[in-house]
């Protein structure tokens, strides 16, 4: 099952949200393939993709009506998809954990904030499974700083809202009399406005997708590339 040619147009554009979803369909199949004492990784793993497909719908839907906020939001949640998917590996370097018992006990319930994992004295939170997976790429911390305001009600929508301002007029005594359209859209965004969010989302996708494959293969369900 060998990737496919990775589309020739810019990163991000639609032909490689279709790129991405191709391999996760093409990946899916080796998944059904997983031994039975790996049954739960697999249900795991299965979890995380429709997650990842959920997700993917509503943030292209999202940008196509020009909700950059929501699509914010929804960046946030596919990598905190990626984080916790992450923690098979951090089962499997904590003493008396697999990664198939760490997936049955997360789907029994337990909640992974209150594990301990990697021999770590903190508990595993978002911040520390992303700390755990920033080497992979220089830019998860800051992609996590800017979009985790978006996922509480916070200073983020309060930056949001001014942004949506149709005009501003200074005054005579120095104040400012902003004129601010508020709806569910963003309010005349630029041309390319969107572009480094849709590659953020993509790119997530693509290491979940790298997970994904790394795990088939050493379930002896896929031969590596």
């Amino acid at each position: 099952m060998n990737e496919r040619a990775k589309p020739s147009g810019r990163f991000g554009d639609p032909d490689w949200y279709e790129f991405a979803k191709g391999e996760i369909f093409r990946l899916t199949e080796a998944l059904l393939k997983y031994p039975p004492e790996r049954e739960c990784e697999r249900h795991f793993l299965l979890a995380a993709v429709r997650r990842t497909l959920s997700l993917e719908k509503a943030f292209t839907h999202a940008i196509g009506d020009h909700n950059g906020q929501m699509g914010m939001t929804l960046v946030r949640l596919n990598l905190d998809t990626l984080a916790r998917a992450y923690a098979l590996y951090w089962a499997e370097e904590t003493v008396g954990m697999t990664a198939e018992s760490f997936a049955r006990d997360f789907a029994a319930g337990k909640v992974i904030r209150k594990m301990k994992l990697r021999g770590a004295k903190e508990k595993a939170t978002d911040a520390w499974l992303i700390a755990q997976i920033s080497p992979l790429a220089g830019w998860i911390q800051t992609v996590y700083e800017n979009t985790s305001g978006a996922i509480h009600f916070s200073d983020f929508h309060v930056r949001q809202l001014f942004q949506q301002r149709e005009s501003m007029e200074k005054m005579e005594d120095g104040s400012l009399k902003v004129r601010l359209v508020l709806g569910g859209a963003d309010h005349s965004p630029p041309d390319g406005i969107y572009t480094e969010v849709r590659q953020a989302f993509l790119e997530i996708t693509l290491m979940l997708i790298e997970l994904i494959r790394h795990r088939c293969e050493r379930a002896s369900v896929l031969k590596p590339d």
